[in-house]
């Protein structure tokens, strides 16, 4: 059987390099403070080291939160503990008495569940007044959702978001006098335009819509994959599961989009023959530091019938261990990682914030770029209801995403099957992967 479960390496790395370009740059201009400002962390000014495991690199760490933590607390030092919050990670921490005070969760609350290290933050909220509006819509409602124990506790501050959205090439549109795809483009917009914009034109060959981040779709349609319930799987019965496939069937369709297996490394929005793509929000960074690419951002595409709906992700977040020495410590420094100051911070270095404040997401294109770039038409419109079961499967940019898996699979099908056995085969082989994961409780 093959398995579902595996990272988002490549996903991983595309965020990471994007974050690591202009790392060294420094903040300028300003945005206004929090009205809650944090106090000093001990009366005493005793020092304390908060141990912080996350997969980023040192420097990364730094131009997140632990430099400007430590200048305006110098009592408080940032101690990096490079790797996924896994449940091997976590255990060797444990064991080499090395445990984690704060941890970034990319799978939330899956792995620090069964290792019964969940830490509720609701009371430390309402004690530090935190206002929990700050962040962008739908962000705190989509961790509240997976509360193992569906009671839906605050387990962890949302700290830098997944943003997914469309960019363009302008001169690639200008080639072909195709209009822009518009501020909020409907799914048959984008694939009319790709369509036009495919294969070869004169002497060169192009893509109209990239295949990737097309799982995101399905996050718009609010379909959990199996009953919250009773954990049947709604693969076959829930007709938004035949929709989404049969987008992607339309993706595939269109003459010249797909280039075979031994072309796809020719073909790059970066490279300038990639017409459209749907991409991490921070990949503007990129892309503005890119010679020779103009390119334009849009909403990511919206269902006709469900205009302005855009994908509503699981933020990356922070959790705490409940076992730590220092909770009260570690609260604060969760505090600070979600002001606007550290957030303008994550910006610049590449990373969207998650807060909704639109002056700080200006900088996700670069100091240099701040105005430049329509990074505001990522955000244009509601985020899609949030839904959850325990039984999954989830869809994450970071960790497992089976859907994402399966639509990869059925492209290389390029139409072989039709939808309907396809999605047969997705509930045999999940079922097979439920039914192996209860074995071993």
């Amino acid at each position: 059987m093959k398995k579902f479960k595996k990272l988002r390496f490549m996903l991983l790395i595309s965020t990471f390099l994007v974050s690591i370009f202009l790392s060294a740059c420094t903040s300028s201009g300003e945005v206004k403070s929090d009205e809650n400002k944090t106090e000093d962390v001990t009366d005493s000014g005793e020092q304390v080291t908060i141990k912080f495991m996350t997969p980023w690199g040192a420097e990364e760490v730094k131009s997140r939160l632990s430099d400007a933590l430590e200048a305006k607390y110098p009592n408080i030092k940032i101690e990096h503990i490079g790797a996924f919050a896994s449940a091997e990670k976590i255990q060797e921490a444990n064991a080499a008495n090395n445990s984690p005070d704060i941890m970034l969760v990319t799978d939330p609350f899956v792995t620090l569940d069964e290792l019964e290290m969940t830490y509720p933050l609701d009371s430390l909220i309402a004690e530090s007044k935190l206002d929990l509006t700050k962040f962008r819509d739908g962000a705190i409602d989509a961790i509240r959702l997976r509360d193992p124990e569906q009671q839906g506790r605050l387990l962890g501050l949302p700290f830098e978001d997944v943003v997914v959205n469309l960019f363009y090439n302008k001169d690639i549109f200008d080639k072909m006098g195709i209009e822009y795809p518009s501020e909020t483009p409907t799914w048959d917009e984008v694939l009319d335009k790709a369509a036009k914009l495919a294969g070869k034109h004169g002497d060169s060959k192009y893509v109209g819509l990239a295949t990737r981040g097309l799982s995101q779709a399905m996050l718009q349609l609010s379909a959990p994959g199996t009953n919250p319930e009773t954990g049947e799987i709604m693969f076959e019965k829930d007709p938004a599961f035949a929709k989404y496939f049969d987008l992607i069937h339309r993706v595939v369709s269109i003459p010249d989009n797909v280039p075979a297996e031994s072309e796809k490394d020719d073909f790059g929005f970066e490279k300038g023959n990639v017409a459209m793509i749907l991409s991490f929000v921070n990949s503007a960074n990129l892309y503005a530091h890119t010679e020779g690419l103009n390119f334009g951002m849009s909403a990511y595409p919206s269902w006709s019938e469900l205009p302005g709906v855009l994908p509503n992700n699981v933020p990356l977040t922070l959790a705490i261990n409940p076992n730590s020495e220092h909770i009260k410590e570690a609260f604060q420094v969760l505090e600070f990682a979600v002001s606007d100051e550290n957030q303008k911070n994550l910006s610049i270095g590449g990373a969207p914030p998650v807060v909704k404040n639109a002056e700080i997401r200006q900088y996700m294109a670069g100091e240099d770029n701040v105005g430049v770039y329509n990074i505001d038409a990522a955000y244009k419109g509601e985020p899609a209801k949030p839904v959850y079961s325990p039984f999954g499967p989830d869809i994450f940019y970071y960790e497992a995403n089976i859907i994402d898996d399966k639509t990869a699979e059925f492209i290389k099908l390029n139409g072989k099957e039709d939808i309907n056995t396809f999605l047969r085969k997705m509930v045999e082989e999940y079922d097979a992967l439920l039914k192996e994961k209860e074995s071993k409780k």
